[in-house]
């Protein structure tokens, strides 16, 4: 009797639910009882930044999105976040290489920071929401 009332209730969720993904980043259309939203954030002063080239004139970091389980590449919208000059860096809201489990994000930042240490003194992170098809 629970296990039938519990499969109702879900049921129920899943046809009201509020969240439509009208398509994916490969433009695969509907789905939307499959539709996941995950979020993370990269640590702040312990991101992984990269050099982009020598002279350094941005650096990139890689997001890895592997407990999400998405079964596509997800759409996902991300912020450039730190406790000092990120809001002169460009790019921080770029995504690139989307796949089901990773990104990446390249930051311009020859106004902003002088390398991926400074970067990392002053706590720059990546946040990021992706949304995307979980079966």
């Amino acid at each position: 009797m629970l296990r039938v009332v519990s499969t109702i209730l879900l049921g129920i969720a899943l046809v009201s639910a509020d969240v439509v993904l009208v398509n994916d980043n490969d433009g695969t259309e509907g789905r939307s009882i499959c539709v996941r939203t995950c979020s993370g954030t990269t640590v702040m002063g312990d991101t992984s930044w990269v050099d982009y080239q020598d002279p350094s004139i941005g650096m990139y970091t890689n997001i890895n999105m592997t407990e999400c389980e998405f079964v596509a590449p997800p759409n996902v919208v991300t912020t450039l976040n730190g406790l000092g000059n990120h809001w002169m860096a460009k790019g921080g809201s770029a995504t690139y290489s989307v796949t089901p489990t990773s990104f990446r994000v390249y930051v311009y930042t020859k106004d902003a920071t002088r390398n991926t240490q400074q970067a990392k003194d002053l706590k720059w992170s990546i946040t990021w929401m992706a949304i995307g098809y979980a079966c």
